[in-house]
């Protein structure tokens, strides 16, 4: 994750052509630690929570309290149990964001003459995204079921053009996941069961930044460089698979009423990277710090806790409730190592933990028609001292209505739309000084504008 303050560094190099050194030999260090910085563009950090057209129709309120879908396993395993014979749905999310620069300037750092970072606003960073899942359950007995979720629980795209003025702090951003969830259920009593699944989760992450390689050459009086005449580019990518644990409960303490509990266990990654600088000039290109290298650095998604609550007040109307919690401060430093064996890079991580907070009804019309709405609040877990171009967040408000139309006695087609809206977020950044080694990002101050539109469409099987 990408930081305004100063890296922690092991060595014992100072003074000011050192820290122009160090900057060098640790910039592939600040590009791969930037694999912790990413975000979604349908829900704040980098989770993505578009997994099912049902619960989208409410803002997801009452999501881990729900068993009438097959995709709600994804909030909650113990949903199976209200699920008979054999059921699937395949869900497809189309994610529709826009998040622009409306107005903003750069400079560069003071120790390297504070001259302006020329360049475009950016436009539309937020690209548009599909985001895929498919769940099957079946009931192996009166009181257990077993069923498969494969989703996309975690996620971002966001591009900036080559002469932005954030160039030097993001250029490309991408953090794509695939989790397979095996799951159980059990009926423990009349009123109350029980799931548990297993996360095999899979993550793959690219990103690029900016190099200024004319204010690194001019910072090291390297005759001909000028800041801003020879831009250059790091990309780096990492993957990795792990696992992870989720458990849930429902238990209906009075007819009409629902109540949910589940929980979703971190998962950590050790990313396997590359790290590669295109555009390198004499004599820079000779120096190991702009060597491609490989490299590893630790990665986690947060633990989450989802609270829901169902409660019918006659056969047409069922009014819902949720509320998560997502552990996003648990992360607090990212370390990288590389193969060339240089030292490695720790960079510290502020983010904060944040609350989806939702509500929701859902009338029945008639036996094959029903329908919803609902609102949340999405907080932020980034805080306005970290924000970045990468992900200028937010907090967020979900605007959500849905239907489901029962086509055929064995299938049920379900769609839901979303407008999400937050307030303006503002970028500053700014650097210390020549021993920080973002020197040659230069200082942004920049104010963002964002919506996302959500269509999400539903087919489930039941037999």
């Amino acid at each position: 994750m990408e930081t305004t303050g100063p890296q922690k560094v092991r060595g014992t190099r100072t003074g000011r052509g050192q820290d122009m050194g160090r900057y060098r030999l640790h910039a592939a260090g600040l590009a791969l630690g930037s694999l912790a910085l990413a975000g979604s563009a349908g829900a704040a950090g980098y989770e993505v929570r578009e997994q099912s057209a049902v619960g989208q129709g409410t803002s997801f309120a009452g999501a881990a309290a729900r068993n009438d879908d097959p995709s709600l396993i994804f909030f909650n395993p113990a949903a199976m149990s209200g699920l008979r014979g054999i059921q699937g749905a395949l869900v497809g999310s189309g994610i529709f964001p826009d998040s622009t620069a409306s107005a903003g300037s750069a400079t560069r750092n003071a120790a390297i003459g504070g001259s302006p970072i020329r360049g475009s606003l950016g436009g539309d960073i937020g690209l548009d995204a599909f985001v895929p899942a498919t769940y099957a359950t079946i009931q192996l007995a009166p009181d257990w079921h077993f069923g498969v979720g494969i989703t996309v629980p975690w996620g971002l795209v966001t591009k900036s053009p080559a002469d932005s003025i954030a160039r030097y702090h993001a250029l490309t951003s991408s953090l794509r996941t695939v989790n397979v969830t095996p799951a159980l259920s059990w009926q423990a009593l009349p009123n109350l069961s029980l799931g548990i699944g297993l996360q095999v989760q899979y993550a793959s992450a690219r990103l690029s930044t900016g190099i200024d390689y004319g204010a690194i050459g001019a910072a090291q009086r390297i005759p001909g460089f000028v800041p801003g005449a020879r831009d250059g580019r790091s990309t780096v990518t990492g993957t990795d698979t792990t696992v992870g644990v989720q458990l849930g409960a429902q238990w209906e303490p009075v007819a009409g009423t629902r109540l949910g509990l589940a929980w979703r266990s971190a998962m950590f990654y050790e990313l396997r990277g590359d790290a590669t600088f295109e555009g390198v000039p004499f004599p820079l290109s000779s120096s190991p710090a702009f060597a491609n290298t490989g490299g590893r650095a630790k990665l986690g998604t947060p633990d989450t806790i989802n609270l829901g609550l169902t409660q019918r007040l006659d056969e047409r109307w069922t009014l819902l409730g949720g509320l998560e919690w997502t552990n996003w401060s648990r992360f607090r430093e990212l370390i990288v190592n590389f193969d060339s064996g240089r030292p490695a890079s720790i960079t510290e991580e502020r983010w904060h933990d944040s609350l989806f907070a939702s509500v929701g009804a859902e009338y029945r019309w008639n036996d094959d028609l029903s329908l919803r709405a609902g609102f949340a609040y999405d907080q932020s877990p980034v805080r306005n001292a970290e924000r970045t171009p990468r992900i200028p967040d937010s907090d967020r408000y979900w605007l959500s209505v849905g239907a489901s139309w029962q086509v055929h006695p064995n299938a049920t087609l379900s769609l839901a739309y979303t407008h999400i809206f937050s307030p303006e977020a503002n970028v500053t950044l700014s650097d210390p000084g020549p021993r920080n080694t973002n020197l040659f990002r230069g200082n942004l101050n920049a104010t963002y504008q964002a919506s996302v539109d959500i269509v999400t469409a539903q087919l489930r099987f039941a037999f």
